[in-house]
């Protein structure tokens, strides 16, 4: 009965070690637009590595409410994301004529197709240059001011 026991013990400590995920870091901030704060722009965490890992690295999104300001959750659900360095992309659709698109509705899907209010590098975690640390037990709090450039028409009926 005792060696039983011994091997249901080593089995539940040995069995365990090492599992689970690296503990969630809270992640907030700001987004503005020519000093001003945008309202529903997504904000997108992705890691600054060459190979993404979902098991190894975290990433999450955020929307930004009417002052601009953002909480970034995790796709699981859970607030914030795990500690490193990523890259940040921003994206707020609008439509052709300047009007907002609201974040459930599929740009694909909106006539006369959409804009991203900042411009293109924003969109990509491959050419967005905003980049963040997030460092375990800090304050992770980071402001992001971008300023407009003019958008030039497009030939092509293309949205994205």
């Amino acid at each position: 009965m005792l060696i039983r026991i011994a091997v249901v013990l080593a089995l539940v400590i040995f069995g365990t070690a090492g599992c689970g995920k690296p503990p969630m870091q809270e992640v907030g901030g700001v987004v503005l637009l020519d000093g001003e704060p945008v309202s529903n722009c997504k904000v997108g965490f992705f890691p600054d590595v060459e190979v993404f890992n979902p098991d190894r690295h975290g990433y999450g999104f955020g929307m930004t409410h009417g002052d601009g300001k953002f909480t970034i959750v995790h796709p699981q659900g859970d607030v914030g994301i795990w500690a490193g360095k990523y890259k940040v992309t921003l994206v707020a659709w609008v439509t052709k004529d300047g009007k907002i698109v609201e974040p459930e509705a599929k740009p694909s899907e909106v006539e006369g197709g959409v804009l991203n209010r900042f411009p293109d590098e924003y969109e990509s975690p491959g050419t967005t240059p905003f980049s963040a640390t997030v460092t375990q037990g800090a304050k992770n709090y980071f402001e992001y001011n971008v300023k407009s450039v003019p958008r030039k028409e497009s030939a092509s009926n293309e949205t994205k």
